[in-house]
Order: C-alpha cells, then structure tokens, then sequence
C-alpha cells in the first residue's frame, strides 16, 4: 500500500516513485526475459506487435505481445499477478479488475529516438475547448499504470500537476504541433534500477531516449473492472490477445481478467 505521502503527491503531480514493485530476484528474472525478447524481435524471429523506429524493422522502441506465447516468457505474466504490483493495484482499482497491458520500452540503436508531448487520451478531444478538455481530465481513473525500470532510465518526461488543468498556450503548441520542444518546469522522471513510477497518463509528457543508453522499462497497466462497461472497439495493438493460444499461455489466475477483457472486444 502507498504512503499517504506518496498518494498526495501522486493526485498533486500526476506520478509517484515507489522502490518494492519487484524483488531483487524477480528483477533480474524480467531483465533477462526483457534482454531475450528484445533480441528476437531484433533478429526477426518474433513479431508479436512491434513499434518500429526504421522502415526496415530492425530497430524497436516497444516491444508488445510480451504475454504471448511466441515469446514463451512466463515471468511477465507472473509479475503483473504478484502480490507487489497488487498492493498498489487494489489499492487505486479495488479487487474487481480487467487485463490491462505489459511491453517494454527499449531503445533503438541506429539514432536517438522519442515520442513528442501528449496525454494519453486515446480517441477523446485532444485540442478542445477549455470546457471539453477539463471534463476529460476530471474523470475518474479506472487504472493504474507504471514503469519499472530493469536498468537506469530517465527517458520519461512530465509537467507536474498538468493533470489537473488545462493547458498553457505554450503546452498547446507543444502538444499539437511542436512535440520535443521545451515546456517550462518539465522533470525527467529519473528512475534507477528497480525504481518504478505510478503515474497519470493525462500528464502533458514525452519520451526522450537515446541510442547508446540502454533502456529497458517495463510498462505495465490494469483496469477496473465494472459492470457497466459497455463493449468496445479491440485496439489495433491488442488484436493478436483475442487468439486462443494466448488465453491457453496465461497463468489460470489471469484467465478471470482475461476474460474480461476479451467479452469487452467480443461484445
């Protein structure tokens, strides 16, 4: 369970740092399993859903489809049911929950690579008015999201507390047409190995990451789960979820929020 401390500086500045979302020795489990991920989707030899940064497919930025069994890594899985990640979890979400997402945030080599500012506000208004962009920011959350750094990773940025309100014509700027320019008080979320961050992702932030610093993050996130959620539209990036060989792949004690997810998509 987080400090109260950390609680409010989560809902004041939209993230917090906690240091127990992996022990020592499940750390080194997903360090290994990320390295060997990595380099399959590097050779080729498995694309389960792949962000690319060149044409060619050889350089990834995220790597997805981490649950699948193409990569046959059961430690990813095992690290989103763990009663570390959970405390959080229930804590925010309660016990009533649906799959979120796992990938890991990695580094090309060949150039410096970033995504420009945003929110991550899916399909919602992404440039409205004052009224519209406040009615989405002050909606209940109905996840919890983190980072987990495997190695030194200070590739995430953020304006703290830009949850809260709405944006400056400066952030407008950056947000619509000018994504990797400065915006006064942005931070790097400066996470050493096994550090983590628990953060809001209508945050105004970006990536900056460069080619010789290795970067191996893991991002997971689970949902709330509620009966009044309606079916939605499968997201391009989780399509490959809906195969039955992946349900099959799934520690039994994940099957309930799979499910879940997958009625969600079905309808």
């Amino acid at each position: 369970m987080p400090t109260q401390d950390q609680v409010d500086h989560y809902n004041s500045q939209g993230y917090m740092i906690v240091d127990d979302l992996a022990d020592g020795e499940m750390l080194q489990r997903l360090l290994r399993a990320s390295e060997r991920a990595k380099a399959k989707v590097r050779a080729g030899e498995v694309d389960v859903y792949t962000h690319w940064a060149t044409k060619d497919n050889k350089e990834p930025w995220a790597i997805r489809g981490i649950l699948a069994p193409e990569f046959d890594e059961t430690v990813f899985a095992e690290h989103m049911l763990s009663d570390s990640i959970m405390k959080y979890v229930h804590y925010f979400l309660g016990t009533e929950l649906r799959l979120g997402s796992i990938l890991i945030f990695t580094n090309p080599y060949h150039k410096d690579w970033g995504l420009g500012w945003h929110r991550d506000l899916g399909k919602q208004e992404r440039d409205g008015s004052y009224e519209q962009e406040m009615a989405i920011l002050n909606k209940p959350q109905f996840g919890m999201r983190w980072q987990l750094a495997l190695v030194d990773d200070a590739c995430l940025m953020l304006v703290p507390g830009s949850h809260r309100r709405y944006r400056t014509d400066h952030e407008r700027e950056c947000l619509i047409n000018d994504g990797h320019a400065d915006i006064p008080g942005q931070i790097a979320i400066d996470l050493k190995a096994g550090q983590a961050a628990i953060w809001n992702g209508n945050t105004i932030h970006r990536s900056v990451i460069k080619k010789d610093v290795e970067r191996l993050t893991i991002a997971g996130s689970w949902s709330q789960n509620r009966d009044s959620d309606e079916p939605e539209e499968t997201d391009v990036r989780f399509t490959w979820r809906l195969k039955d060989s992946v349900r099959a792949h799934l520690p039994q004690k994940m099957h309930i929020h799979y499910d879940r997810w997958r009625a969600l998509q079905l309808g």
